[in-house]
């Protein structure tokens, strides 16, 4: 089963916001369960920052989730409006 964890520092001052956080996790599963169905995300705050993905059967596999995420990353039109909520 893929498992995606993408980790940010909670000591940075750059950490992004609670809504931030569950934008980037629907928008990542929004572009990846299609292809990916059994899927697990987690987008959270830890002690360091790093982007882990596990579970993909082959190395191709790895490497478009890596690009997919760079994709989703460099898009900001996920990104909520200012004090707007994530239901």
């Amino acid at each position: 089963m893929l498992r995606i964890e993408v980790l940010f520092d909670k000591l940075s001052p750059q950490k992004p916001s609670p809504s931030i956080m569950d934008a980037l996790k629907i928008e990542i599963e929004r572009k990846l369960k299609p292809q990916f169905p059994e899927m697990i995300t987690r987008v959270a705050l830890s002690t360091s920052q790093s982007i882990v993905i596990s579970g993909t059967k082959v190395d191709h596999d790895k490497e478009k989730i890596q690009e997919m995420l760079e994709e989703i990353w460099l898009d900001d039109s996920w990104l909520p409006e200012p004090n707007e909520q994530i239901d």
